[in-house]
């Protein structure tokens, strides 16, 4: 399940949030449209995600998720045909409505209650190691992406791309069940004679958004989703500004993916061994380092920052989906990760766009770069107020 969730990640973050930016320049070029007016595209993925993300949390709750799964694949091979007939930005902004929901049905959330229904020990490790799907979608199908467009064109690159979402469906199809009772088994590390089942512990909804931890979980969350996926989207064409190749811009992408890899796999262990939100805030504070030298827009310091960026960011992806879960329970833990998804989102979408249209105004990423350290430090701040709300 843990493996599965990899796969799930690597295709639908890839396809949506990561690897995607490699196509950028080719847009540009081949329709003229200002950085604002292509990230725009985002904005309208990720605030999608965010009004539609509480009702799909629900449903993750009721259908399970192998359903969600399967609907998500066959949205973003949709997605995908469409791109390589791309004509205009409306068209552009309806392909984008299509991926959010795709990205909504094959999602980090997704992922983690299916994993979190299988584990009970050992919760951080597995949930980790699908994350690092995220960071695999960078690190290989940026380079990759950039080779299929220098050797095919960016139309047929979109459409070979396409069948990944279906050959994925197939495997989950094949493996995936929605909890071990399904299979007439209990989660890792229970007792199988205790009858326990995980999906029935912790708060509910309304109870988790009475508590402090809720909030500042959702709203470092927003502000360290705005950091990160800005810069994701858009260190392609600033690497590009500061003169590397194509090629190689591409692939510190994937240097940025591998450390947010190394990130995850290991702060995801060490959280099943030591206190988790200790673990958090290292992972805040080795994020902002990286940031700050960013910010510099020297040269000699990018490749350095992003690997900084990489191992701390990845830390954070994986604890942030695991103290969503370890923190309140799995009683209502769609709904609850719904929510947070949300103001994840929001930020998300935001940091994308606005850095765009802060660099179309300056001409510069110096400004845009310089808020996203304030909201890191602001992020790190928050998350000093993190607590579980249900016993270990």
């Amino acid at each position: 399940m843990a493996f599965t969730g990899m796969l799930v990640l690597l295709v639908s973050n890839g396809l949506t949030a990561t690897a995607l930016s490699v196509y950028d320049e080719s847009l540009l070029n081949e329709f003229g449209w200002s950085r604002g007016e292509l990230k725009f595209r985002d904005l309208v993925t990720f605030w999608l995600i965010a009004l539609i993300a509480p009702f799909a949390g629900a449903f993750i709750d009721r259908l399970g998720p192998r359903r969600m799964l399967v609907f998500g694949c066959v949205l973003l091979s949709i997605g995908y045909v469409l791109y390589s007939r791309l004509d205009s930005l409306a068209m552009l902004y309806a392909i984008h409505v299509i991926l959010a929901l795709g990205l909504l049905g094959a999602s980090t959330m997704t992922c983690v209650i299916l994993i979190s229904n299988w584990f009970y020990k050992q919760r951080g490790l597995a949930i980790g190691i699908a994350l690092v799907g995220t960071s695999l979608g960078s690190i290989l199908l940026s380079p990759v992406n950039a080779m299929l467009i220098e050797r095919f064109g960016w139309r047929q690159a979109f459409l070979m791309e396409a069948a990944l979402p279906i050959v994925l469906m197939v495997f989950i199809l094949a493996v995936v069940r929605n909890s071990p009772r399904d299979v007439g088994g209990v989660a890792l590390g229970l007792d199988a004679t205790a009858g326990r089942d995980l999906r029935l512990e912790g708060l509910t909804l309304a109870d988790a958004m009475r508590t402090r931890t809720f909030w500042a979980i959702g709203l470092s969350g927003m502000l360290i989703y705005y950091s990160i996926l800005a810069l994701y989207n858009h260190l392609f064409l600033h690497l590009r500004g500061l003169g590397f190749e194509p090629l190689n811009a591409g692939f510190a992408l994937s240097l940025l993916g591998l450390l947010g890899l190394t990130g995850k796999l290991v702060n995801g262990a060490l959280a099943d061994r030591i206190d988790r939100h200790k673990v958090f805030m290292i992972c805040l504070v080795i994020m902002l380092v990286g940031v700050a030298g960013l910010a510099t827009l020297r040269k000699d310091l990018v490749l350095p920052s992003i690997a900084i960026v990489g191992l701390g960011w990845g830390g954070l992806f994986t604890l942030y989906n695991m103290l969503a879960v370890s923190n309140f329970g799995l009683r209502a833990a769609g709904k609850i990760g719904g929510v947070i998804s949300l103001m994840e989102s929001l930020g998300g979408g935001l940091g994308i766009w606005l850095t765009g249209v802060l660099y179309d105004r300056f001409d510069s990423y110096q400004q845009a770069f310089s808020l996203i350290l304030g909201l890191v430090l602001l992020g790190l701040l928050l998350g000093t107020q993190i607590r579980s709300e249900v016993r270990n």
